[in-house]
Parts: structure tokens; sequence; C-alpha cells
């Protein structure tokens, strides 16, 4: 496998390999608003990297997954190309009204899982909730969703309590 393709596909394990956080301090708020974050803040961790297979036609495949921190999500599969699909669950995600969305896309070979948590956190005199979403990859359905559970409990202000939310395939399966 040329060293180009290589490249593009740690790239794109890279890619899935996202987490998303948001939080709001009850104490900002009036009786009358909405529990909608006041902030974001990105949180990632460094990915680890496989050796992707040899090339093969579900390469020619493209899938994508568009996220919010509190967990609303967007899919899209078997796509042409790389932009189709990232073009296809932004606008997607974006309708949602949610907050910023995150896009990680993927070859056909590989899957993606999308992991969250709602939660709060007592402090002294405000009470913080938590809003988080990590997404990560693999080259199975199984493998995705592992990780992206391992990743969403492995946060401290998790506490292990985080649900999956959806898993996609760049190939449809």
């Amino acid at each position: 496998m040329p060293a180009r393709h290589l490249f593009i596909a740690a790239l794109m394990l890279f890619a899935a390999d996202t987490a998303w956080a948001q939080y709001s301090n009850d104490s900002n708020q009036g009786s009358s608003s909405s529990n909608a974050p006041s902030s974001t803040t990105p949180s990632s961790t460094t990915p680890s990297f496989r050796t992707p297979s040899p090339p093969s036609e579900k390469s020619n495949l493209w899938g994508a997954l568009a996220f919010t921190a509190d967990g609303s999500w967007a899919t899209a599969w078997t796509k042409p190309s790389k932009g189709e699909a990232e073009g296809d669950v932004a606008v997607a995600c974006a309708k949602f009204g949610r907050g910023e969305c995150k896009v990680v896309s993927f070859s056909g070979e590989y899957c993606a899982a999308l992991a969250s948590y709602a939660g709060t956190t007592s402090r002294r005199r405000s009470r913080t909730h938590w809003k988080l979403s990590f997404s990560a990859g693999g080259a199975s359905v199984h493998e995705a969703q592992n990780a992206a559970m391992e990743r969403c409990n492995d946060d401290s202000r998790t506490r292990g309590r985080c649900q999956l939310r959806t898993t996609v395939c760049g190939d449809g399966r």
C-alpha cells in the first residue's frame, strides 16, 4: 500500500477519535431560561492507529458522523466522496440547532460510534451540567462501539455512566 494511503487512513482514524464537551452553570441561569449550554470546550486525546487493510471496493465509499456535545447526531454512509458525506451530515446536524457540530468522516472500510454522557456536578454554590460526547472508530461495528464507550467512560466527569448513541460504517454495514 502506498505511503499516501496509510497517511490518509491515519488521518481518518484521527478525525474519528474526537470528543466534544458542553457545560452550563445553573447559578447563572434565571428560572425561565432553558438548559442550553452557556459555553463549549473541546476535549481530545491522542488516538491509537492501526495499519489499514489493503484497499478494497469499500475504500471507494465514504461515511460521516456529525454530533453536538449533547449527543445529537447525524450520519451518512455509502457516499461516493468524503465531501458529500461530510456535507450531508453537517447540514443535518446544523438543523438541530443544538450548538456547534463536530464532523468526522471515514472510508467504507471503517466504522465510527458515538457515546454520550449528561450529568450534574454540584459545587459549593453552583451546579454544573455536563454534556459530553465522544466518538471513536474501528474496523468493525463492535470495535467502534467499544472504543467510543471506553473513551467516554474513561473521562472522570462521566463517572462511568455513558450511553452509546449510534454507530455508522462507511459501507453501510
